[in-house]
């Protein structure tokens, strides 16, 4: 078989005539197929899809079932003509698993992720999950400091503020009321108006689609 790098042409084929292999291993969930469909929205098509002569797709599952979603009526297409059909069967896990093979360079990633996070991107774009943002540290140095009081407005009690992902907003809370309840005390004296604070969740979006990510600010004595 020739290479098919040596000879590949793009064509625009109807994506009606594509369709997926049907003993594809590699699966997308609803949520990764919305996330490829946005990243066509922001970027175009800039993949082809590579399939059988017959419309058997080889690579770009992914894509196909997105550009399906938001309504796209033609593709790129490579071909791959002259392949056996072990070559395509083959070629379906290759193509999914060499690509799994690669690592990532943390300290790279977290400065270019930053850097987006700065200049207003909006990272759920990215592919990156809130709870790999948060493994990163990325985003917790944009919280705004505190605002300062006059001297006669202050309480007893500093307040603090904590960026929390997934379902660590309800450990922290737990272990907050854990820690400041006294065993004479039915209620925790450092949340609500008792500790002279407020402990509340405020929604944040930057990062992409808002879900599990938050802000705590809680009241602790000086």
């Amino acid at each position: 078989m020739d290479a098919l790098i040596d000879k590949a042409v793009v064509e625009v084929w109807p994506i009606g005539r594509l369709r997926p292999y049907e003993r594809n291993s590699r699966r997308h969930s609803p949520e990764q197929i919305e996330q490829i469909a946005a990243s066509i929205r922001q970027w175009g098509w800039t993949m082809p899809i590579l399939a059988a002569d017959d419309g058997m797709v080889l690579a770009g599952h992914g894509r196909l079932a997105a550009g399906k979603l938001i309504g796209i009526a033609e593709v790129p297409v490579i071909v791959a003509r002259g392949w056996s059909e072990t070559q395509k069967r083959a070629y379906v896990i290759a193509d999914n698993r060499l690509t799994d093979a690669s690592d990532w360079d943390d300290e790279m990633l977290r400065l270019e992720l930053s850097d987006l996070l700065e200049g207003g991107f909006e990272i759920g774009l990215t592919g990156i999950s809130e709870d790999e943002l948060s493994k990163l540290s990325v985003g917790v140095a944009e919280l705004e400091q505190m605002p300062e009081l006059p001297i006669g407005d202050r309480s007893p009690y500093r307040d603090m503020t904590f960026i929390l992902y997934g379902d660590q907003w309800e450990t922290v809370d737990q272990a907050i009321r854990r820690a400041t309840t006294r065993s004479d005390q039915p209620e925790p004296i450092a949340t609500g108006q008792r500790a002279g604070g407020d402990l509340r969740r405020l929604s944040r979006c930057r990062n992409g689609p808002c879900s599990e990510q938050g802000v705590m600010m809680v009241a602790v004595p000086r």
